[in-house]
């Protein structure tokens, strides 16, 4: 049986008797005290897990992983290639999870860029290099099309589109990159951005500050982007600050090392945050890349938590784990009981994801 997308929807109808669906109506003010109500009547430990967007691992939602998505009620899952089945696989999984937390599903996301990164097969949709060959309304007209293609099979986020630069064929994203050129990505990431405006589907920009320029890999090991900040405000930044322009309400940080900011990566550094909400005026919902990925291996798992949490991460996305959920969730509620991490800057985290999910499709 096939079923519609749940978390947005849905909660039109359930939760808080109903005043969910009065919170969207009413506006803005509303949202916020919605927000806040759902915020106060959680737990530490509730809202600890709403930082956390985690994996399963195959077609099918198993007994065990229904039961941690029911006890530890998770902000997100991420599906990748092992996740996906037939459409109806897929439609199937993603009402399980939604089904996990009736009252507050968890937000179910995938990397669909098209082209080589396309885990649903069915996408007629080519990938951003074609696409940036395109003029914008041609880009938004596909990528809209993309989104309603997602909305169809429940998903809530999509991350993408890449906004990257490819500055040269050996860049790592050149495979996945609208071009090379600054302005010309830029343009095409705002006409991407325009096509999905409206969609059901939540979209993200990465991989901030822009993975462009590097050769390596950050699945394997980290890397370095070593450029004059001017040039980078004027070049890799460009598409980014497009994208913020146009209301993107998620940035994902990418695992880069930037010298002229930070010796940690850009997914684990303050400085990145910092650069991202006042340089770039981004307000949204702060995505890590996957915290499971080769670049952080100089890490150990809870570090890795305790790091992404400091540098401002609102959402901690994993697609590898090296600890069990139950375990990265409970050291994040023991650094809050303990006084190491303020329990106001989790609820900080929360409310913009909870916004996100609940306020109106922009």
């Amino acid at each position: 049986m096939t079923m519609p997308a749940l978390s947005r929807r849905r909660l039109l109808t359930v939760g808080l008797g109903g005043g969910l669906a009065a919170t969207r109506i009413a506006g803005a003010h509303a949202l916020a005290a919605g927000v806040d109500q759902l915020l106060a009547a959680m737990t530490t430990r509730e809202l600890a897990a709403r930082m956390f967007m985690l994996p399963l691992a195959g077609t099918v939602l198993t007994a065990e992983e229904d039961a941690w998505l029911r006890e530890l009620k998770p902000g997100g899952v991420m599906l990748t290639g092992n996740n996906f089945g037939t459409p109806d696989e897929i439609r199937a999984l993603v009402a399980a999870i939604h089904d996990t937390n009736p009252e507050l599903p968890p937000l179910v996301a995938l990397d669909q860029e098209g082209g080589i990164v396309s885990p649903i097969v069915e996408d007629s949709v080519p990938g951003a290099p074609t696409l940036g060959q395109l003029s914008g309304e041609e880009i938004a007209a596909l990528a809209g099309a993309r989104a309603e293609m997602l909305a169809g099979f429940g998903f809530d986020v999509n991350f993408a589109p890449v906004a990257d630069v490819a500055f040269a064929p050996d860049s790592f994203m050149a495979g996945r990159a609208f071009g090379s050129n600054p302005a010309s990505v830029a343009e095409a990431v705002a006409a991407y951005l325009d096509g999905v405006a409206g969609s059901s589907v939540r979209h993200c920009a990465k991989h901030f500050p822009g993975h462009g320029r590097v050769a390596v890999d950050s699945h394997l090991a980290l890397p370095v982007l070593d450029v004059d900040p001017g040039l980078w405000w004027e070049e890799d930044a460009l598409p980014f600050r497009a994208a913020v322009d146009a209301g993107v309400p998620l940035v994902m940080l990418g695992h880069l090392r930037v010298p002229a900011w930070d010796v940690l990566p850009a997914s684990l550094s303050p400085v990145a945050v910092r650069v991202l909400r006042d340089e770039l005026g981004f307000a949204g919902v702060v995505v890590s890349d996957d915290l499971g990925m080769g670049a952080l291996t100089a890490w150990g798992a809870l570090e890795v938590v305790d790091l992404a949490v400091d540098a401002g991460n609102d959402l901690l996305l994993f697609v590898i784990l090296h600890a069990a959920p139950e375990v990265l969730i409970d050291h994040l509620v023991g650094r809050v009981e303990r006084g190491e991490t303020a329990p106001g800057r989790v609820r900080q985290s929360v409310a913009r994801l909870l916004r996100m999910q609940l306020g109106p499709v922009a």
